[in-house]
């Protein structure tokens, strides 16, 4: 379980909201918390102190022992910094706002929190409510028929056995790909129905053996069809459905190109969900990421 916790603050609302929910997760955990201010050219020593100043008062006042680190980003990107700082020391979860900007917009301003969460090595907690909580009494985890998704699986048992919260398990079953210029399935020697069935039974046994590893939590399902859906409108949808309080998933964090082309679903869960996201690493990422900007070529705006 989380022992350390890394909380990057900034004085605006989406920051400060995903600070104060930081907070209450540590009181219930019983973690330590160090609150980060990455100081820009623009920061005095002397406002960045008083920054991290008040939320030490606050962890005081929620019995959350803390302590405070100023971080230099007047040459680097600011997401770069605080995955550099998370690799230093002993974290093992950082938690931060984001104003889930959407398209072109998202393209131009950038992220801080995507570029942590891409590079990061040790779990982000994400959220962009306005009133988020960070009591989780009911856990939703999407899983899918990849190795990968028992990370976030595992993950999730334990903070439901700690937490005594309860779990939810969701699979979205893919729709079948249909070439481009066959959308009628004009190409009839391939078997779309049979992949159809081999999507539904490989995520049915996903489910069940998911099921299976969290019994002793007694474990609600949803297995859902994607056809038309985005599935992370379906995984949205599934979580307020069922008033999870917290998503957890992994995320391959895809970079450049990939991300522009391919997108990620669990970066649109985070874009959508009125609920805190907890994000796992499933892979090893490049370390070159949190190197100085100007050393990377970066043909594409990076959030």
């Amino acid at each position: 379980m989380f022992k350390h916790i890394l909380i990057p603050v900034v004085p605006e609302p989406c920051s400060e909201q995903a600070a104060h929910m930081g907070l209450e997760f540590a009181a219930a955990i019983q973690a330590r918390v160090t609150f980060a201010y990455v100081m820009t050219k623009m920061d005095t020593t002397t406002y960045s102190n008083g920054v991290l100043k008040t939320w030490s008062n606050h962890a005081r006042e929620s019995g959350v022992i803390s302590d405070e680190m100023l971080i230099s980003g007047a040459d680097i990107h600011i997401g770069d910094a605080i995955a550099k700082e998370a690799l230093q020391k002993d974290y093992d979860l950082i938690v931060m706002g984001t104003h889930a900007r959407a398209g072109f917009n998202r393209l131009l301003i950038g992220s801080v929190t995507e570029r942590v969460v891409r590079i990061a090595k040790i779990p982000v907690l994400v959220s962009r409510s306005e009133t988020p909580t960070g009591h989780f009494g009911r856990i939703l985890v999407p899983i899918d028929t990849e190795p990968s998704s028992l990370v976030a699986l595992e993950m999730a048992k334990k903070l439901a056995l700690e937490l005594g919260a309860k779990l939810h398990i969701v699979h979205v079953i893919p729709a079948v790909p249909v070439p481009l210029g066959d959308p009628v399935g004009a190409f009839t020697a391939f078997d779309y129905a049979g992949l159809a069935k081999t999507f539904e039974v490989a995520g049915d046994q996903a489910v069940q053996q998911a099921m299976e590893a969290t019994k002793e939590l007694q474990p609600t399902r949803t297995l859902l069809y994607a056809n038309t859906e985005r599935i992370e409108n379906l995984l949205v949808q599934t979580a307020r459905d069922v008033h999870a309080d917290l998503i957890v998933m992994t995320t391959h964090a895809r970079s450049g190109l990939d991300r522009l082309l391919l997108g990620s679903v669990a970066q649109g869960v985070v874009h959508r969900s009125s609920v805190p996201v907890l994000l796992m690493r499933p892979v090893a990422v490049d370390t070159s990421e949190t190197q100085p900007q100007e050393a990377r070529e970066a043909p594409l705006p990076m959030a």
